[in-house]
């Protein structure tokens, strides 16, 4: 059914009705103004992240590299900081660095580093984690440290109301904290290592095996650490006339080093060292180095800067396989060795140098010296440099066979060849622009659209 309205009127309301209606209008708006105002803002669901971009939360820059730097997981859990990917437009870097411990863990050095308004100010926090922790355990560890170095800093901040901090109390035994339980090994950590692998089609195969152990004992005042490794190379070619090639190569050795912390900037030690290889023709190579070194800075900063030398003197037993150039079997010479480098990683970038050289002091003129390095530069907004390699001269090829070799043993680099000089090369450039200010994860496809994610079982 339908009505047809057109052509009513409506009805307008009488005066008292009119007056009746603004009564309540204004009696609802007196009361429902203050109500609105002191109405506190609803609570910030948990499950979703503040949005960085549109509210001036502190910027952040993070310089990470390792296991447990996963920079999709820091943008996600803390997510009251506006990660940015330059380090030009942070107000805090977040430098970090990881050296390995004596239980075969690590300890990651966290330093927060203001920028403009907060330069001057700077904080570090130190996390330590054990061997068997998983990825996700030292990523959670990290970002818990990363909240509590950025906390001063949002607390300036408008987001500042919308945060908590929170207070996990230890276990107590009669009112009084756990203490740490008595190490029964010691401080001594030992590790069994077995590796292989094979491969092979119609015409040629390889096969590789690498065993190897280790027992480390670290502390403040020591460090002892021994080793020993076996290792088992084979590579076998079909040629189309019917031959046919094999190239072995064996390896094995153990080494030993102790050091003794001197004071704050020298250490004392020494090394030695026996191996066996058929490509350097070695039946025994059996070399014993006290040594010295001495450290610039404080050890303390090592994580952030060191400049170092490193001084050994020693002597080495030389058996060989096959006669050497120098007609030689077997002999024994002293010699020494002298490195000298600089690490130093800050948030314009790190440079890893070292000069170095060795001498035998029988003949001064057998000797090889040179230098390496790597420098990565973040060098403007956006823009990136690494360049990497190293540069030897060399004069000290003792071992070397008596004989010309075939040309399959030049291919397959059965054994070292005569050189005077080795080098090694890298370079790269990156210039990253668009929005600095995006923090948002969205993992959807993370498998590129090739097949989804994949599993991997490792042994």
């Amino acid at each position: 059914m339908h009505t047809d309205l057109t052509g009513i009127a409506p009805s307008r309301p009488t005066p008292s009705m009119r007056s009746l209606l603004l009564t309540v209008c204004c009696v609802a708006l007196s009361v429902a103004t203050p109500i609105a105002a002191q109405a506190p803002p609803p609570p910030a669901s948990k499950s979703s992240a503040i949005d960085t971009t549109q509210n001036p939360a502190v910027r952040v820059y993070v310089d990470c590299q390792g296991a447990g730097c996963d920079y999709d997981f820091f943008r996600d859990d803390v997510k009251w900081a506006n990660f940015v990917r330059d380090r030009l437009v942070s107000d805090v870097v977040l430098l970090v660095t990881s050296l390995r411990t004596g239980s075969g863990g690590s300890e990651y050095t966290i330093a927060a580093i203001g920028q403009d308004r907060y330069r001057g100010r700077a904080d570090t926090v130190v996390v330590y984690t054990n061997p068997n922790d998983s990825d996700d355990l030292i990523r959670r560890q990290l970002a818990r440290s990363f909240g509590l170095l950025l906390a001063p800093y949002a607390a300036r901040t408008p987001l500042a109301s919308r945060l908590t901090l929170t207070y996990a109390v230890p276990s107590l035994i009669n009112g009084t904290p756990v203490k740490l339980a008595r190490d029964p090994w010691n401080y001594w950590v030992y590790r069994l290592s077995v590796n292989g692998f094979s491969s092979g089609e119609k015409q040629q195969s390889f096969s590789n095996s690498f065993l190897s152990t280790s027992a480390n004992r670290v502390t403040k005042e020591y460090k002892v650490s021994l080793s020993a490794n076996l290792g088992y190379d084979q590579s076998r070619f079909q040629f189309a006339d019917g031959g046919s090639f094999t190239n072995i190569q064996r390896n094995y050795g153990a080494d030993a080093l102790i050091a003794k912390s001197v004071n704050n900037h020298v250490t004392i030690g020494a090394t030695v060292g026996a191996s066996f290889s058929d490509f350097n023709n070695y039946d025994l190579n059996l070399r014993i180095a006290p040594a010295i070194e001495w450290n610039l800075f404080d050890y303390k900063d090592f994580t952030r800067r060191q400049v170092t030398a490193y001084y050994s003197l020693g002597v080495a037993a030389l058996r060989y396989q096959d006669t050497t150039i120098y007609n030689r079997i077997a002999e024994t010479r002293p010699l020494h060795n002298l490195t000298v480098s600089w690490n130093a990683r800050q948030p314009w970038g790190s440079v890893n140098m070292s000069v170095f050289g060795s001498q035998y002091l029988h003949q001064l003129s057998y000797n090889s010296y040179g230098v390496s390095g790597f420098v990565d530069l973040r060098i403007a907004k956006g823009l990136a440099l690494n360049v990497g390699g190293n540069y030897s001269r060399v004069n000290d090829q003792l071992f070397l066979r008596k004989g010309i070799l075939t040309d399959n043993q030049v291919i397959a680099r059965q054994q070292a060849l005569a050189t005077s000089f080795r080098y090694f090369l890298n370079f790269g450039i990156s210039y990253t622009f668009g929005s600095i200010t995006n923090s948002v994860v969205n993992p959807r496809f993370g498998g590129g659209g090739r097949g989804g994610n994949q599993m991997m079982f490792s042994f």
